[in-house]
């Protein structure tokens, strides 16, 4: 368990540290305080540097540009698409030799550092490296001479690492964690269908089947068909319905509820990272919500980080955690901004049921 971590230079963090952190992580906050960005550098920091995790979360934030363009033989021309990597730097316009650090006091895990530097050797017409090292580990990628901003998306890739793009629970490399980061908008089809692949007649498909009977009773069994990447490859056999019926008609909480289901099922001793946990979900079905992560999390041995803004979803939260023998596995974190600077105020579950109970604003 990822117990502290300080972020230098990433995003909106300049010198951020969070020391603390429970088995069950909720983070709160105003806007652009920093809740997202944090979930990034736990994400980014498990999986040691991996630039397939970094590819990942630059695609999520729509954070890339097209320009010129290439072609394979007998297919006509196609846009090249490019990641802005300014954007990784606090501040936005990094300086040259612009490092982003993320670091633990924990002995089991090396430092991991982003670095743009100017390129050295004098034979490469391009201007600008953006270099990624984990200890000996290092890969640099040259930026386009025409920008000191763009790295071509295909390019990308980290030799030695396994490949990470979609966040796969698949990974051997002794430097790699297994983790999901579902964002806003969910994974998409093909991810939660490769991962029932894994988890089909096993026990953890009754367990992904009962989160769905949250919000319907008479789910009993889902399937995928062949086409997974289109809303109706995923079909739901309700008790009192002859036919399957696609999982799209039941409403957007129900693809949330299995987003978060199989995440956590397949994330196994590993960390599940959820961007505004309550997204489509009734405030009256959070509470089981929360029974459910805090029981898979102690179960499979799994961390969770999550953001919300909802002060329903942190009364679920809350309540949730005071059904458990053990509550301290749960705790809530404020993200506190005053100008630049961002400071975590920490709500164990004691704290945090006195703000609940006395309606304290906590977000």
């Amino acid at each position: 368990m990822l117990r502290d971590l300080t972020i230098q230079n990433y995003r909106c963090f300049k010198n951020f540290h969070i020391d603390g952190l429970a088995q069950v992580n909720l983070l709160v906050g105003m806007n652009n305080c920093g809740k997202t960005t944090l979930l990034e550098a736990v994400y980014l920091f498990v999986n040691q540097g991996n630039p397939q995790c970094l590819g990942y979360l630059l695609y999520n934030r729509g954070e890339l540009v097209e320009r010129s363009s290439f072609s394979l033989p007998g297919e006509p021309p196609r846009p090249l698409s490019y990641y802005q990597i300014s954007h990784l730097f606090y501040g936005h316009a990094p300086s040259l030799n612009s490092t982003i650090r993320f670091s633990s006091t924990q002995d089991n895990n090396l430092p991991v550092e982003i670095i743009r530097q100017k390129a050295e050797n004098p034979k490469n017409i391009t201007p600008f490296e953006l270099v990624v090292r984990l200890n000996s580990k290092e890969v640099t990628y040259n930026v386009p001479v025409y920008s000191d901003d763009l790295i071509e998306y295909r390019l990308l890739t980290f030799p030695g690492f396994p490949n990470q793009y979609y966040g796969s629970s698949k990974l051997e490399d002794k430097f790699i964690n297994k983790t999901w980061f579902i964002p806003t908008n969910n994974l998409n089809n093909q991810n939660i269908s490769d991962m029932w692949n894994d988890i089909t007649l096993t026990p953890k498909e009754d367990q992904v089947i009962n989160a769905l009977k949250i919000l319907d009773e008479n789910i009993e069994r889902i399937s995928f068909t062949n086409k997974p990447n289109f809303n109706s490859g995923i079909l739901c056999k309700r008790s009192k319905e002859e036919y399957p019926i696609p999982l799209s008609s039941l409403g957007e909480g129900m693809r949330r509820i299995l987003n978060l289901a199989m995440a956590a099922v397949t994330v196994e001793n590993g960390v599940l990272l959820i961007d505004e946990i309550e997204t489509g979900l009734y405030y009256e079905a959070q509470t089981d919500m929360w029974r459910f992560i805090l029981e898979v999390a102690h179960e499979l041995n799994i961390q969770v980080f999550a953001t919300t803004h909802s002060w329903d979803c942190i009364c679920a939260f809350q309540e949730a955690l005071d059904e458990l023998d053990d509550p301290s596995m749960g705790k809530l974190f404020r993200l506190s901004r005053k100008g630049e600077d961002i400071r975590p105020v920490e709500y164990d579950s004691e704290k945090l049921g006195v703000a609940v109970r006395q309606s304290i604003e906590v977000r």
